[in-house]
């Protein structure tokens, strides 16, 4: 993963292709589970109506049989995170509002998926990332959610030496939310 976001990425972290190459990774870990036999179908880079009345482009889409089943938001940290990490919990909460707050997606769940290296660069120096805990807020969702659905706030943890990742922390809470769905 890291060395195809790498390769592909020369344009920019927030390059299409870039975000291609995240989407297509992503889509095929939730297809091990989520086949398309079973009914289940992703789309990419869509655009959804959102609680502020407005549009929202969601990184992933999973709906089952046709119908929306789940908004899948994805962030891949290249460099230079700690300076930012809270903008990116902000984000990460305003996303979900965005999504929950419509009466029309009630039963669509929100998957989060945030790539954080345990190392980025920071200039010319490294950085040791600290991600800001947002469990609570994905607890308080949870907790208030009694539309079948649900919020999962995954982060997934890595070294990596070269192009290699090693010592991943978070995806069995991937996993684990990626059966839930399957069964919602």
């Amino acid at each position: 993963m890291r060395r195809l976001l790498t390769e592909s990425g020369q344009d920019g972290s927030r390059s299409s292709k870039t975000t291609d190459v995240l989407n297509d990774e992503v889509i095929r870990i939730f297809e091990n589970t989520l086949s398309v036999k079973d009914g289940w179908k992703f789309k990419t880079e869509k655009r959804i109506r959102c609680s502020r009345g407005d549009t929202f482009t969601v990184d992933v889409l999973a709906y089952k049989n046709g119908e929306l089943k789940a908004a899948i938001l994805l962030k891949a940290i290249q460099k230079s995170y700690n300076k930012n990490r809270h903008n990116y919990a902000n984000t990460l909460a305003g996303e979900v509002e965005r999504i929950k707050d419509l009466p029309a997606h009630d039963g669509v769940s929100v998957i989060t998926i945030d790539w954080v290296p345990r190392t980025v660069p920071m200039g010319e120096k490294m950085e040791v990332t600290k991600i800001p805990d947002t469990s609570r807020a994905e607890e308080r969702w949870n907790k208030f959610l009694n539309d079948g659905s649900f919020v999962s706030f995954n982060k997934i943890r890595f070294d990596v030496d070269g192009q290699t990742a090693y010592n991943i922390e978070g995806a069995s809470k991937l996993r684990d939310a990626i059966e839930r769905l399957k069964n919602a």
